[in-house]
């Protein structure tokens, strides 16, 4: 039996399984489909919601939601109807290199981990980091990164206008990427993570390219993921023998269908109501609202108990969270009017496949500041929640969104029994060989 005294966990965001396995199928990517083969694979939920602030902390810490205390990119303030912008900072549990601070890690380009905190180790932070300097611990390794070139994502704001540039940003950005990671990968360490986001970047923007043969940028797609299980491949080559082997995905993929405004959905209910005609953020709803949302799946109901200013007593709260979550589960695809008829569903499907509560899907110390409801949305129904929304559906250049059941995670070595593992994000911490605890 393998004694393993070091990991490496190399990140790829918003691949799923399925297209992993089809990509394995066709030679796309025939490294890791001998390393599965050598291995194990398992499709693996996400968090809730699947988005990568969420999922990827939840790896990072080994823990849900109502013990980490992050619920999204965004996240309302604790007792008033405010926007706050959450950070690694707001991360209420220890993250796993802290866990064993006797172990040397290095951690490169992991979303969420902004602004760098000091470690046993080096840290290059990944998206969002708006300050350059504040992205990297320790602060020697600033000049020699800037001279690489490094960036932490690509430039998503203008491959919206120009897919052509799209497509050279993110073979760049993968090129800076391996750079960094192959001369740091030749430090002493225990724990190396590293995450690639371009492929992320690709699915939202290119994923109706990925089978269609005739796409303009179809060759572009499979070329960047033949790249990038040869990175992979040649980064495993430099470890040793006794390292375990992990590569993950924080959520899948699948086919955009629609975006579902669920801010001018709660209007449409009648739960919803802003102060002026041209509201710009939560601040300018209307204190007399009872719900709103925030991206991309979330609720919040307006109780006194939660914010300062609440307009309902917690019996009222309760009352109004019941018959709002009935209202919701009782949408069907045909509600969403004229472009339901675009669709390729069945109109009488119901719109989401489940509507929770926070009780059905958090605990811990920080469920207070959970969202009073999560709808789960049908696969390729991206639920945004835009505040300015003047439409229930729209489309952008998007052809991608994520999905919750359909990441994976892929083990190098045989050493885990397979029917002993919880494919769930939150529990591939278990797999450090240090940690006693065995993946149940």
């Amino acid at each position: 039996m393998m004694e393993f005294n070091k990991i490496a966990f190399v990140g790829l965001d918003g691949v799923p399984h399925s297209l992993l396995k089809k990509f394995f199928e066709l030679q796309v990517m025939p490294f890791l489909g001998e390393l599965a083969a050598q291995g194990v694979l398992c499709r693996m939920n996400s968090s809730i919601p699947p988005i990568s602030s969420v999922a990827w902390t939840s790896f990072m810490t080994g823990t849900e939601p109502g013990n980490h205390g992050i619920f999204g990119f965004t996240d309302v303030a604790k007792d008033e109807i405010r926007l706050e912008l959450p950070s690694f900072d707001d991360i209420k549990t220890p993250v796993i290199w802290n866990k064993y601070p006797e172990k040397r890690s290095i951690v490169v380009n992991l979303p969420f981990t902004y602004p760098a905190r000091p470690l046993n180790g080096q840290l290059i932070a990944g998206f969002v980091s708006p300050i350059f300097e504040r992205a990297i611990y320790p602060q020697s390794l600033i000049p020699w990164i800037r001279s690489t070139g490094y960036k932490t994502d690509t430039d998503n704001v203008r491959a919206r206008q120009n897919r052509a540039f799209l497509v050279d940003d993110l073979f760049a950005t993968l090129n800076s990427l391996e750079e960094v990671v192959f001369k740091l990968v030749q430090e002493p360490w225990d724990l190396f993570i590293f995450v690639v986001t371009g492929t992320d970047r690709l699915n939202h923007f290119l994923f109706d390219a990925l089978e269609d043969q005739t796409h303009p940028y179809h060759n572009d797609v499979i070329s960047y993921y033949r790249k990038v299980d040869s990175l992979v491949g040649r980064f495993f080559e430099r470890l040793e023998t006794q390292t375990r082997k992990v590569v993950l995905s924080d959520h899948g993929f699948t086919d955009l269908k629609t975006h579902v405004n669920l801010n001018y959905l709660l209007r449409l209910l009648g739960y919803l109501s802003f102060q002026s005609d041209d509201p710009r953020d939560i601040s300018n709803i209307n204190p007399k609202s009872r719900a709103f949302a925030l991206d991309p799946t979330r609720i919040h109901i307006n109780s006194r108990s939660r914010f300062r200013n609440g307009a309902l007593s917690e019996s009222q709260a309760l009352e109004i969270r019941t018959r709002l979550k009935n209202d919701l589960a009782k949408l069907h695809i045909s509600d969403l009017g004229a472009s339901a008829h675009n669709l390729p569903d069945d109109l009488n499907e119901p719109l989401f496949t489940a509507v929770k509560t926070r009780e059905e899907i958090y605990s811990g110390p920080c469920f207070t500041l959970a969202p009073d409801i999560v709808v789960l949305p049908r696969p390729g129904y991206d639920i945004k929640a835009s505040i300015n929304a003047t439409t229930l559906c729209h489309n952008d250049i998007f052809t991608g969104t994520h999905t919750y059941d359909d990441a994976f995670v892929l083990i190098g070595d045989k050493e885990t029994d397979v029917n002993s593992i919880k494919c769930e994000i939150s529990n591939v911490a278990d797999l450090i060989p240090w940690n006693k605890t065995i993946l149940t």
